[in-house]
């Protein structure tokens, strides 16, 4: 097994350390990714990132117990096609589960993995304790170029102010109509774009535009759901939208049960002919 270290500073690798020992995971192949310039932006440490686990594959990468560990997680497994879990308490390797809390730390949950990568943040729960690794790891030090894409900083809005509290006709998409294709078709509707939790945390979208019970609640006249399967903390954020037309490629998706109208097909070709029709109209 190849483990990967993500190290954003030098004292992170004790509870690395601590964290391998007491999981059993002495005998992987350890390697350490340092990000020297913790200051670079989460896209510039997620291309970093990609690049070194398509030039070295690794089995896991263990993240930082901060929030900027959970979101590098996240975001990477996403691109990786892999899986995360975040605040990770223990890996058992014969059963390939991780624990994590639950519940408000109520309960301890063991969950199956089924896709490698696996991106683990560490729990904030776990010991603090001195520790070093029995052997030395090889170092790869990340160079972090900033993208050319990268999101602006963002404008800080509450939300009675932020346009989709007003917005009359809205687009939420999800992961499954991601891309600049769907910006452009927001423009041409001449509407609002909101995005689901899974969007927004797979990058390249503007967090305060997030739809659902963590994010906005939206009333509009009519909310667009494209890509997105229907979770009830999305769902929540829209169910006061007086028509919810629903859009996505899988008919058993749950959206439709929420859904005024709805459409099953792919969500670009689908929007693409809305836009056309409101052309001609």
């Amino acid at each position: 097994m190849k483990i990967a270290l993500v190290l954003l500073s030098a004292e992170e690798q004790s509870t690395f350390a601590a964290f391998i020992a007491d999981n059993s995971l002495t005998d992987s192949q350890i390697t350490c990714w340092r990000v020297p310039n913790n200051n670079a932006s989460s896209e510039a440490m997620l291309a970093a990132l990609e690049a070194e686990y398509r030039a070295s594959p690794v089995d896991i990468l263990l993240f930082p117990s901060t929030m900027k560990g959970d979101e590098l997680a996240t975001r990477l497994a996403w691109r990786l096609k892999g899986s995360a879990v975040c605040q990770a308490l223990a890996y058992d390797v014969a059963q390939k589960t991780v624990t994590k809390a639950v519940y408000g730390n109520g309960l301890l949950a063991a969950l199956e993995v089924q896709r490698f990568p696996l991106c683990l943040s560490l729990s904030r729960q776990l010991p603090q304790q001195d520790g070093t690794l029995s052997l030395q790891p090889e170092e790869s030090p990340l160079e972090t170029v900033s993208q050319p894409r990268e999101l602006p900083a963002p404008q800080i809005l509450t939300k009675s102010q932020h346009p989709l509290q007003t917005a009359k006709w809205v687009l939420a998409t999800g992961q499954g109509a991601a891309g600049d294709a769907f910006q452009q078709l927001a423009t041409a509707l001449g509407v609002e774009q909101g995005f689901t939790r899974q969007r927004v945390m797979a990058g390249g979208c503007d967090e305060q535009r997030m739809i659902g019970i963590s994010g906005q609640s939206i009333a509009p006249e009519v909310c667009l759901i494209a890509g997105a399967s229907g979770a009830s903390a999305f769902m929540a954020g829209v169910q006061q939208s007086r028509l919810i037309v629903a859009i996505n490629h899988d008919p058993a998706a749950p959206v439709f049960a929420a859904a005024d109208v709805g459409i099953v097909g792919d969500a670009e070709e689908v929007l693409t002919a809305l836009v056309q029709c409101v052309g001609q109209a």
